[in-house]
């Protein structure tokens, strides 16, 4: 009998732990923050007329961003000043989630999280569970709501098709040695940069380093740009800045036991895995090339942040987990594995 995706019981991955410590990385340009649902709107054009940013090709709202700093409107050293005055429950809804995300699977709901602040990905943190994360991804009417949903069968590969049970089965033994991060390349067990189908890697390269701005997200993706411009034919960097370096600054200083890098990046793929976005791009197969791709990008962007700004070599690959992280989503990646080829 084919199961049907459900959001409950609600399951956290193993490992995962997060604790919001004022980084405050998420409350900038480095994503934008939204889309504003129409009682956010209501609620926050109540408190100010510049809260709230209207993008002209689309009905989306988001949230306001300082011009000068990138930041919210609402945010400064302090934290956010909705949270702090009127408490967490009054913020808006894309605030409240972040990072959780929800996947309705056959056998419940999936908890995963974003890995673009260092809250996430630095220093120490509580295990993610279904208890903290409920709140957080409960609707307005207080119902679950998935951002993504699966179904049976699971593309293994080009060839193979199993139960959701079988893949299940086999993702734990993948997801527990990306965690331990000793092996990450012999448990992905393929090489980056697949062939891409009328696209070629170089012309990837140049979008995203020809992206325009001071954003934060503009700077990822010239980051981005370069790292695979390098790997793919050696070419010179053209992007240097950190406008997000506070928040890393600010959560070197609280590390106490360091990981090994490797255990940083490991992190993120078992997120990347865990939360089941690379479905409808195709196999599994195909989603290990694509983060086999990103994890070489990441780990050439934290070798040039230990060159160029010594710290702790932790510090270096968190940062690159979120250049990699936020471009992930970002559509011009989304057309990267749209192209790649099945094997």
């Amino acid at each position: 009998m084919t199961l049907r995706p459900r959001c409950e019981p609600m399951l956290a991955r193993p490992g995962a732990r997060f604790s919001c410590e004022g980084d405050g990385l998420c409350c900038s340009d480095v994503h934008a923050i939204g889309p504003l649902n129409e009682e956010d709107i209501v609620f926050l054009s109540a408190i100010s007329e510049e809260a709230i940013d209207r993008h002209a090709d689309d009905d989306a709202a988001v949230l306001m961003m300082r011009s000068d700093t990138g930041t919210c409107v609402f945010w400064s050293e302090r934290g956010c000043a909705l949270h702090i005055k009127l408490g967490p429950e009054r913020k808006p809804s894309p605030c409240i989630q972040f990072p959780y995300s929800l996947t309705a699977t056959p056998t419940g709901g999936r908890i995963a999280t974003q890995h673009r602040c260092p809250c996430r990905t630095l220093g120490t943190r509580a295990p993610v569970s279904a208890d903290g994360a409920r709140s957080c991804l409960l609707g307005r009417r207080g119902e679950l709501k998935p951002d993504h949903a699966v179904k049976e069968p699971m593309a293994w590969s080009k060839s193979e098709s199993i139960s959701f049970g079988e893949y299940e089965r086999r993702e734990s033994a993948v997801i527990e040695s990306l965690i331990d991060g000793q092996s990450i390349g012999r448990t992905l067990a393929v090489e980056p940069f697949p062939t891409l189908d009328g696209l070629a890697w170089a012309e990837v390269s140049d979008e995203l380093r020809e992206f325009h701005g001071p954003s934060r997200v503009a700077t990822a993706a010239r980051w981005f740009g370069d790292a695979l411009g390098y790997l793919i034919d050696r070419r010179e960097r053209t992007e240097r800045d950190r406008p997000w370096d506070f928040s890393f600054d600010r959560a070197q200083q609280r590390i106490v036991a360091p990981e090994p890098p490797n255990r940083v990046f490991g992190d993120w793929l078992a997120d990347e895995v865990w939360a089941l976005r690379w479905t409808p791009f195709g196999s599994f197969a195909k989603a290990r090339a694509e983060l086999a791709t990103r994890l070489a990008v990441a780990r050439r962007i934290a070798g040039w942040l230990d060159i160029s700004n010594p710290k702790s070599d932790n510090v270096s690959a968190a940062e690159a987990v979120m250049i990699v992280d936020v471009i992930g989503s970002t559509d011009s990646w989304e057309s990267v594995r749209q192209a790649i080829v099945e094997q």
